[in-house]
This record gives C-alpha cells, sequence and structure tokens, in this order.
C-alpha cells in the first residue's frame, strides 16, 4: 500500500486529473478487494471518481471558463456569473480549483435550447450538487425510453426532459 501511495504521489505531479483518477480508481480495484465495511468504502470512492472522469470527458469534455467565455462571445465573469446562478454546468478541478465547463451544453456560440428552463428545474432540489446536475444529462432515465436527457433537449423535446428533472430531484 505504501508503494502504491508513493506511485500515485510521483504520478500526480506529472498527469492531468482525469489521468490521476483512472489510476486511482484502478489502484482501489486492486487494493481493496475484501468485504470489509472499509473495502467497500473505497471501491465505492473508486467507482466515484471512475464515474466523474468518464462524465468529464464525455460528448467533446470540457473547457475552462476562459474558452467558454471566447465561444460565448462575452466575459469570464459573465461566464463565471451565469454558473454561480445556476444557468450553466461546470465543476471545480481538485488541484487548481478552477471551473471547468462541459461542452456539450453548448450550441456554437450560445447556450443549449432548453438549458435553462433544465437547470432551474433541478437547482430546485438542493440535495443535487454539480456532478448529479451533470450525471442527469448524461445517463439514460427509464422515464425517458432509456433515453438521455442530453439528446432530447437536442431534438428540442423540453416538456419531456422537464418531467425527469422534476422526478429526478425528488
Amino acid at each position: 500500500m505504501a508503494n502504491l501511495s508513493r506511485s500515485l504521489k510521483a504520478k500526480s505531479l506529472r498527469s492531468s486529473p482525469v489521468q490521476l483518477a483512472q489510476l486511482t480508481g484502478i489502484a482501489f480495484q486492486i487494493t481493496f478487494t475484501g468485504t470489509r465495511r472499509e473495502d467497500k468504502l473505497a471501491n465505492a470512492l473508486a467507482r466515484g471518481l471512475s464515474v466523474r472522469e468518464k462524465m468529464a470527458t464525455e460528448e467533446g469534455g470540457s473547457m475552462s471558463a476562459e474558452e467558454a467565455a471566447r465561444q460565448l462571445g462575452m466575459t469570464k465573469q459573465s461566464v463565471l456569473n451565469l454558473y454561480h446562478a445556476g444557468k450553466v454546468l461546470a465543476w471545480r478541478t481538485e488541484k487548481q480549483g478552477s471551473l471547468r465547463f462541459p461542452v456539450w451544453q453548448f450550441d456554437g456560440n450560445h447556450r443549449l435550447s432548453g438549458l435553462n428552463e433544465a437547470m432551474a428545474q433541478l437547482n430546485k432540489a438542493l440535495m443535487l450538487d454539480d456532478w448529479a446536475k451533470i450525471g442527469f444529462f448524461l445517463q439514460t432515465h427509464e422515464r425517458l425510453g432509456g433515453r438521455r436527457p442530453l439528446d432530447l433537449l437536442k431534438e428540442n423535446k423540453l416538456a419531456d426532459v422537464l418531467q425527469a428533472a422534476l422526478a429526478y430531484g425528488e
């Protein structure tokens, strides 16, 4: 275990957060294979890191606040204000604490049609963090016939997405 920790620390200096999350997930799977409560918790944490890493790279990956501002034709502060107002999605990076914005929420130089309304519905559920909201759009939902809200928004089927968002937040 000590060797594994040293290896991960050394690798963290040369790796991106996504690569580090992948390595950590693999390390936890190898190290914690028992059935003790602590092992189960470690495995759950590793699965969570793996899911976040997958969501971070899905549908084109992510961009910085500066890149989002350039794409939308506004200032970085305006993009950050949209995030703080709950109108766009982002997550904080572990190392620097900077925000990363999923690319898929932008359609050219605009926010994806229907995103405002869907986010307003999700924001009513105070227990949903950034990752849970991102997961809502990227996961398939039984209520949507096994489809993803993101795909339905791209097809302008906002009413279905709003119903799923209401159920998701309950």
